[in-house]
């Protein structure tokens, strides 16, 4: 494993963009943002990654907590990672291509933007696959995808699954057609699907919805 220097006194100078207080609020966003996201602290140790990260880069969600960002870099991009760390620190911002190693040993070229302290002792990084490289990591078996909707988005997408219309769904929810919409939408992103008939199908594959 890379055994990178660490500079135990490393801390971010910008004020945080969020106070303690608005933690829930910042997870909230950070969970389901239509991007992939990484938080770490300031000994570059991961605290949080989204579903979306783990898409991205194959990486399964609770085996990336507590995992090092240097330890998920090729050899390559592990060079002035410290000179990077630090000018992130210093300035509160930060940009970088780097190539992340997928867990079959695949390399995948990324373009990362990251932000300092974003609640006190955390930090943000939003990545993207560079143009030309395969984003889409294989699909994470059953057993780790099943139980990724949330109950309404199960509710909105088995009503739709039953042959309801949105306002039909979304009278017996209690909630607003384009409520209902966003949770179908968010629901297809989740599974991956292109339109609301595959989500389907992939939602009573993985039980996510009734058969």
């Amino acid at each position: 494993m890379y055994e990178p220097t660490v500079n135990p006194g490393a801390v971010a100078l910008t004020e945080p963009w969020m106070s303690e207080a608005d933690t829930d609020v910042v997870w909230a966003f950070f969970e389901n943002a239509p991007v992939a996201l990484l938080a770490a602290d300031d000994q570059r140790q991961i605290q949080r990654v989204n579903s979306r990260w783990s898409d991205l880069t194959g990486h399964d969600v609770d085996a990336a907590i507590g995992a090092r960002i240097d330890d998920l870099l090729a050899p390559e991009s592990r060079p002035g990672i410290e000179l990077r760390w630090s000018d992130l620190l210093t300035a509160g911002l930060g940009t970088a291509r780097v190539v992340l190693l997928r867990p079959d040993g695949a390399r995948l070229a990324v373009r990362y933007g990251a932000f300092a302290n974003v609640v006190p002792g955390l930090h943000v990084s939003a990545f993207f696959a560079e143009p030309g490289q395969d984003g889409r990591a294989p699909r994470l078996p059953r057993a780790r995808r099943a139980g990724q909707l949330t109950r309404r988005e199960q509710e909105s997408l088995r009503l739709v699954a039953m042959g309801m219309t949105t306002t039909a769904a979304a009278e017996q929810l209690g909630i607003s057609p384009e409520t209902v919409r966003t949770h179908v939408r968010n629901a297809m992103n989740k599974l991956g699907a292109r339109t609301r008939a595959q989500a389907i199908a992939v939602a009573m594959r993985d039980g996510e919805i009734p058969a």
